[in-house]
């Protein structure tokens, strides 16, 4: 039996274990990340070449307006690297869950070092709903590191 098992366990790949341990949620919000990660250099150095204004928003990092400062190019890697996270996760890289806990921490640290710091300088405090996905999220990472 135990042979069985083996010969098993060598016939199904370690990418597809992986993925199969992926709740959909998980998939749904890499899948986003994904596209968001492909188009923003896109979209950046358009900006730059064309000249027109645009917003960029993520983890409670904001900025609108021209891209040659240094807070869109913040942004745009922030975004960028989110997408290759969530490329190694899905995929079933050895590296991609130790990357989106990584990058998750420091998503969860931008987003609340920005509501603090808001609250500090506007005097009101806004909770961003970021926090409602970062948390779980972690949470499950951690839960299938054991098994990854």
């Amino acid at each position: 039996m135990e042979i069985v098992l083996n010969e098993q366990e060598a016939s199904i790949d370690k990418p597809e274990i992986r993925k199969s341990l992926i709740p959909l949620w998980i998939k749904i919000f890499g899948w986003l990340f994904i596209v968001m990660g492909a188009l923003v250099p896109f979209f950046y150095f358009g900006s730059l070449i064309f000249g027109f204004s645009s917003s960029y928003t993520m983890f409670g990092l904001e900025y609108k307006g021209n891209a040659w400062a240094l807070m869109p190019l913040v942004i745009a890697a922030v975004i960028f690297v989110n997408g290759l996270c969530a490329y190694g996760l899905l995929f079933g890289k050895n590296w991609g869950l130790n990357a989106c806990i990584v990058f998750g921490y420091i998503g969860l640290a931008s987003t609340v070092g920005t509501m603090v710091f808001e609250m500090m300088f506007s005097g009101s405090m806004m909770i961003r709903l970021e926090l409602i996905i970062q948390i779980p999220y972690l949470v499950t990472l951690h839960r299938l590191k054991a098994h990854w």
